[in-house]
């Protein structure tokens, strides 16, 4: 169907590459491309209680990013990126129907659960208070998580991809919004597996990043979005040795960690309010600010200090990618796969 949203495919299937055909999206011609440059409130960013040297940062085109091995996460950390991040989570709870996970972990679930990449620390202070009688334990290379938190929720900064030293295993291991960050995934997977309680249950969910035309078809042509996509993407895996587009290949990941009744969903998210569908148009208005407020963030790391730009062409290669992102109707795929650590027989 033209509006479906997302697909569950089975579990015994392989993942497909990054330009399989996805179903198409109906285009509203009646959309008033404007609507979807709408702004978002501001947001307060704050710090937990570390030492100086966790809390203290470097600054870089007018950008904050974090100090603790600086470089590792090209991204910055500052407020305009925190809004960003909860603006992603915001869409993330949209494209779930308000779900937090999709394991089957159980309403009154009381495990204790790792969540990989905190950001902003929404995701672990919502699991939090949903989960009241379960321990929440959040990692990220940068302090920009809540001083209020409830009080089963802890934050910790550390690097997911050094060797893990926790005391006792975990329920549940959750990362979303990884890409670009790791340069071992099957190690990522094997620490994940060695640290869960047999019968326990990760899940990963992140995007494939190429652009896709609403019959569902990657965008092969020249324009400035395919043009950015693959400056962006190309720099990001052969600079830094992470993948930039993640969610195609978590399956395999997972399943080759040796997890079981492994489950992948595949959610389109269109960049703009151009779907017929009302739940696409209004996933799309929030993605596309996401994008027009985080571009800069996002790409300035990776232009100046991989491929020599400067800050103005930088400026300019972003200025180009916003305007075509008004011109041309296109979306990218998000991946949710879970599975669960098999039990001793």
């Amino acid at each position: 169907m033209a509006n479906q949203i997302a697909h569950q495919l089975d579990g015994n299937a392989a993942s497909g590459p990054s330009n399989n055909q996805q179903d198409a999206i109906e285009v509203d011609i009646e959309t008033n491309r404007e609507d979807s440059d709408s702004t978002f409130g501001d947001g307060q960013s704050e710090t937990t209680s570390l030492s100086s040297s966790i809390l203290a940062h470097t600054y870089e085109n007018g950008r904050r990013y974090h100090a603790y091995k600086d470089g590792k996460y090209l991204s910055p950390n500052d407020e305009q990126e925190s809004d960003r991040l909860d603006i992603l989570h915001h869409i993330y709870l949209m494209q779930l129907n308000g779900e937090l996970h999709l394991a089957p972990l159980g309403e009154d679930f009381s495990g204790r659960v790792l969540e990989l990449g905190s950001g902003t620390g929404i995701w672990a202070i919502d699991m939090g208070d949903k989960y009241p009688s379960a321990t929440i334990q959040a990692i990220d290379l940068s302090p920009t998580q809540a001083d209020w938190v409830p009080p089963n929720v802890f934050f910790e900064i550390d690097d997911m991809e050094e060797t893990w030293t926790f005391s006792r295993p975990f329920d549940y291991i959750h990362g979303k919004f990884l890409a670009g960050s790791i340069r071992d995934w099957p190690k990522l997977m094997a620490q994940s597996f060695d640290n869960l309680k047999e019968g326990g249950w990760v899940e990963f969910q992140d995007y494939d990043y190429a652009p896709r035309l609403p019959n569902g078809q990657v965008d092969e042509s020249e324009n400035w979005v395919t043009k950015w996509h693959k400056i962006m993407m190309g720099t990001c895996e052969g600079k830094t040795g992470a993948s930039a587009s993640p969610g195609p290949l978590l399956k395999k990941l997972v399943t080759e960690a040796g997890f079981e009744d492994v489950k992948e969903f595949v959610y389109q998210i269109p960049v703009g309010t151009w779907p017929k569908d009302p739940k696409l148009k209004e996933i799309g208005r929030y993605y596309k600010a996401s994008l027009d407020d985080g571009l800069d963030g996002i790409s300035l790391r990776i232009l100046t200090h991989f491929l020599g730009y400067t800050l103005e062409e930088a400026s300019v290669l972003n200025a180009h990618f916003r305007t075509a992102m008004k011109e041309i109707n296109f979306y990218h795929l998000f991946y949710v796969v879970y599975g669960r650590k098999p039990r001793t027989k």
